[in-house]
Parts: structure tokens; sequence; C-alpha cells
């Protein structure tokens, strides 16, 4: 499968005006995903200016309940690697049993929504063990069921050893490119796999 990413820098006036990214736009040929992120630049009908709200997510981040939608493609506005991060949860919901969930906080009582404001667990259904791994959609965090090793050290270079927290989860990894992308599943898989 081959991707082409392209990124146009300007204002939406500029960019609407510009002969070259219309023709780019007209030449491009194959599909575009639904989730795309599109650019929230608010003018302030007060001082007629630009107020920047982050990137819009559109479509639905996969394996998120509706309740967590709204909430963790705000927290996706501001993350700019948001699209490897979707490109992250569209591949490992795939795999058989991935369930999204969000939290239950220490207050959280019999009714209550659960918590999709810092991270959500990405868990195997009927595994006995909790998420195999943690993820954060504001940063691009990937908090892994595993234990730093030469063998992850190799896997994904760009990993790193956690020594605080849960003796449990000792791997983290943070999206920010298509490497790191391609590491950071390579690592959910091994957890995947050992739950």
């Amino acid at each position: 499968m081959k991707l082409t990413y392209v990124c146009f820098e300007g204002t939406p006036q500029e960019l609407d005006e510009s002969e070259a990214v219309r023709e780019l736009v007209r030449q491009w040929s194959g599909t575009v995903d639904t989730v795309r992120r599109t650019p929230r630049a608010v003018v302030d009908p007060e001082s007629d200016d630009e107020v920047d709200f982050g990137w819009l997510v559109e479509g639905d981040v996969p394996g998120v309940v509706e309740e967590g939608q709204s909430t963790v493609k705000a927290q996706l506005a501001f993350n700019p690697a948001a699209q490897q991060f979707l490109d992250f949860m569209m591949e490992a919901t795939s795999w058989e049993g991935v369930v999204v969930h969000g939290i239950k906080r220490k207050t959280w009582q019999e009714g209550d929504p659960l918590d999709y404001t810092g991270y959500l667990r990405l868990r195997r259904k009927g595994s006995q063990y909790g998420g195999f791994v943690y993820v954060f959609a504001s940063t691009g965090v990937i908090n892994f069921r595993l234990q730093y090793s030469d063998e992850i050290a190799e896997l994904a270079p760009d990993a790193y050893p956690l020594t605080k927290g849960n003796y449990q989860y000792r791997v983290n990894i943070q999206i920010h490119d298509e490497s790191t992308l391609k590491q950071a599943l390579a690592l959910a898989e091994l957890a995947y796999d050992a739950t």
C-alpha cells in the first residue's frame, strides 16, 4: 500500500486563491480516508483576529465508543502526529477481540460514564490481564504491557524504558512519524500476543 501525505501551509484565503493547490487537488487520484484533520481557525468578531483551535478530526476515532468520541477528538486537536495516532488505532482495533475502554476514575460509581480525558485502554476481550496498551491521544504516547529488553530496543529503537509506575508496563514510545508508528505497532503486537 502506498500512502501520500501532503501538507499545505497558508491562511484559508491563501489556499483558496492558490492555483497550484487547486491544480494539485484536481490531479490527485485515489481514495481519501474519511478520518481527516482540517484546520479550525475562527475569526473573533470583536477583534477580527484569527483564533487557532487546533485541528478538527472528521470521522470517528477507531474503536472509541460514541460517548468518548468528542473528548478524544479534542485531545487529538493539538497532537501534531494525530493522523499517525489514528492509523495506530485503526490497525490495533482491527485485531481480533480488541476493545477500547475509557477509564474508571477512583471516584467512579455505578452508572457514571467512563473517563476519556487522560488515556484509553486497549484490551483483548477475554484476557485475564488489563490493557495490552494504554494510549494518550493528546501526546501520541503509547504505554505497553511489556518489559524493556535488548529485543525491544532492537525492534523499536525509539522506545524507552519506564522506571516508575506499574511494573508490568515498562515500555513507552511516542508516535510522531511513520517510523515510530511502525515501531509502536510492532510493540503493540508483542503485547497483544502476550495477553
